[in-house]
């Protein structure tokens, strides 16, 4: 499916407003419509939020207390987590910017549809809550919201933190490695192909005794007709890149133990 500009989900209300488009949860539609006639961005509005905290990350993330209506489903005290999407590569990213030529796929819209049959795949993922895109010309920006999962930290924090020089021990490590190859192999057997699957894509939550994996950064998925499996391995090899570019940033290395472990837990072996 090409996902243009005029897309629609039936999860998601459209919300317009001068040259801006977003997809929102009903709850929120008010929220979006506030920020909009206010003349802001949904990502201006996180950071100008008085309850906003920032993420690291190449283009600043708000963290704020989640809005909506009475009838809102989420937990009291929940969050969003809201970012603006921004271009990798040195290249690109000088001559474009933050902007995005507006033919299909729209990342913004393609990323609600990865997301909704992520889930519904069984592959965990942070819930949308609005997409935006803010049309100018033949380009466009945009903003994602998302739900926000505390105690959670992605796979570079996971394995290359300096400042605990690698995640806890041992043992605690190799639940990393193998959780995330378990990972692979399962979006490779639910037929979600993620093209850029590198450390920073993996999230891990830490909940009891082993970490649970979220995946992010869904614009860059295909994801196929019902659940015809794609081939793991070309995501592991991404992601292995991706870890062996760490190793030459931090000077910390991965065993050779706990690549096997990743690699087995792909291959789905004991």
């Amino acid at each position: 499916m090409r996902i243009g500009p005029r897309w629609r989900h039936p999860e998601f209300e459209v919300v317009e407003h001068l040259g801006a488009r977003v997809l929102a949860r009903p709850d929120v539609v008010p929220w979006v419509r506030y920020v909009l006639e206010g003349g802001q961005s949904l990502h201006v509005a996180a950071e100008r939020d008085d309850g906003a905290w920032q993420l690291e990350g190449r283009y600043p993330v708000y963290v704020i207390p989640a809005k909506g209506s009475v009838n809102d489903s989420a937990p009291p005290g929940a969050r969003w987590a809201v970012r603006h999407f921004a271009r990798g590569g040195r290249f690109v990213s000088s001559l474009l910017g933050d902007r995005y030529f507006r033919v299909p796929p729209v990342r913004p819209y393609h990323e609600v549809e990865a997301s909704e049959v992520a889930r519904s795949r069984g592959i965990s993922t942070p819930r949308i809550v609005a997409s935006a895109m803010y049309a100018a010309g033949p380009f466009y920006r945009a903003d994602l919201v998302t739900a926000y999962i505390p105690d959670t930290s992605d796979l570079v924090e996971a394995l290359f933190d300096t400042r605990r020089k690698g995640a806890g021990g041992a043992a605690e490590r190799l639940d990393v490695l193998r959780t995330t190859g378990n990972l692979i192999k399962r979006m490779a057997g639910a037929g979600i192909r993620h093209r850029d699957l590198h450390a920073g894509n993996v999230l891990l939550e830490w909940q009891g005794a082993a970490p649970k994996p979220h995946l992010l950064d869904l614009d860059r998925c295909d994801v196929g007709a019902g659940r015809v499996a794609v081939p793991a391995t070309p995501m592991y090899q991404r992601l292995r890149r991706s870890l062996q570019k760490w190793e030459r940033r931090t000077g910390l290395h991965i065993s050779p133990r706990e690549w096997q472990t990743l690699a087995d837990a792909v291959d789905d072996r004991p």
